[in-house]
């Protein structure tokens, strides 16, 4: 068990790294960003292992009283929006400082708009009240909600591990066809993250951790792997060969993002998008000796990316900032340097160290190593942050 927590950490500091590099605007290095390989990204992966840190740190409070549960859940909540004020003040500071050093037409972000059209005291009101997505905030606000609900589903999966999965099913499916989905307050513009359609991906991890705890075999044969194998290779076929060959197809991905049955969106989590995350987690987990993934799993403890990850609401914070300074000094010194590639490519990829380091810096030292038995593993804990992705609201539009 506790190398599985391990491996949760490893994906999910890959996934920060990833997140950082992604929410870089007009960066060169999301070109080739794992994000580009599927129809899920990094955010789903997040949600998802969140879940199962969830219901791997209840299996060890199973025995305190259900109020006692609530209330821990509950104040985790409060600790998310405690930091997602962070982001929201961070970001409305960078961005009201470029916009009063160079004016109108010096600041990069989409932001601009609010700041111009509705002024600093309006925006910074409705973003408090989470009603308005600013920066890489609105993932925050998705784990305030899924912190609120968890006990329930947590309870559920006490009783049976599948038990989450039936009503997140249900209101996936009507926040799918009905539109359910909260748009910001301000700009009228989808929320990409709300509660109603990601609390299924959500529900599907708590459901792994429990049948995790409780032992449940997952099932593994050829069929079930080669068919996972095929839907995941299937992605890089139609957006390398079949866009480029039928128009219909062309057209589809340039809409896909707007719908949820026959689209890939991120903002409803529709169907083909969630087979994916399905497709890539059971594979994962399926086959643990297979290249790239056997790696993940003997990632240890004091990893970089096993650091990054058991700190990742801190660091997740860090990279919602850093990466809103990254893109308005890569359009600040594309003016001297006339969008030179190389300089770009080099200042870019300097910023992206930076933020490692600094994360490596918020997350800890190494643990040193100790003789006789080993201690529980912090990870033990893992998703006590509640952070399990990131935003692409206004500014982003991958993870």
């Amino acid at each position: 068990m506790p190398q599985r927590r391990t491996t949760i950490d490893a994906i999910r500091g890959l996934c920060l790294i990833n997140i950082f590099v992604n929410h870089i605007e007009e960066g060169a290095f999301a070109a080739v960003s794992p994000s580009r390989l599927g129809f899920s990204d990094s955010a789903d992966i997040f949600v998802l292992l969140s879940g199962i840190s969830i219901a791997l740190a209840g299996s060890r409070a199973s025995r305190r009283r259900v109020p006692d549960i609530i209330a821990h859940l509950w104040r985790r909540a409060v600790r998310i929006y405690a930091f997602d004020l962070v982001i929201i003040l961070s970001t409305l500071g960078i961005l009201a400082a470029i916009l009063a050093l160079r004016g109108v037409a010096g600041v990069h972000a989409d932001e601009l708009g609010l700041l111009r059209d509705h002024g600093f005291p309006s925006v910074l009101g409705h973003a408090l009240t989470l009603r308005q997505t600013v920066g890489y905030s609105a993932v925050l606000r998705l784990y305030v909600a899924l912190m609120l609900v968890s006990p329930l589903l947590l309870r559920l999966a006490g009783w049976r591990f599948w038990a989450p999965l039936p009503p997140a099913l249900l209101v996936w499916l009507a926040a799918g066809q009905f539109d359910l989905v909260v748009s910001n307050s301000l700009t009228g513009v989808p929320i990409a993250l709300t509660i109603l359609p990601w609390m299924l991906v959500f529900s599907i991890g708590i459901a792994i951790g429990q049948g995790m705890v409780d032992g449940v075999t997952l099932p593994r044969n050829r069929w079930l792997t080669g068919v996972a194998l095929a839907y995941l290779a299937s992605y890089l076929v139609l957006t390398v060969v079949v866009v480029r060959l039928w128009p219909p197809a062309a057209d589809w991905a340039a809409t896909r993002n707007d719908a949820f049955w026959l689209g890939a969106s991120k903002t409803y989590q529709s169907p083909l998008r969630l087979l994916h995350l399905l497709a890539l987690a059971y594979v994962v987990m399926a086959l643990p000796r297979a290249p790239l993934i056997r790696l993940l799993h003997q990632v240890p403890r004091d990893h970089l990316l096993s650091r990054l990850g058991r700190s990742s609401l801190p660091v997740f914070t860090a990279g919602a900032i850093g990466a809103v300074v990254t893109s308005e000094a890569l359009d600040l010194a594309s003016i001297p340097l006339d969008d030179a590639w190389l300089p770009m490519l080099i200042l870019e990829a300097g910023m992206i160290v930076l933020f490692v380091g600094i994360a490596l810096r918020i997350a800890g030292p190494a643990s040193r190593p100790m003789r006789g038995p080993a201690t529980p593993d912090r990870s033990a804990t893992a998703g006590q942050d509640g952070l399990a992705g990131a935003a692409h609201g206004p500014r982003s539009t991958t993870a």
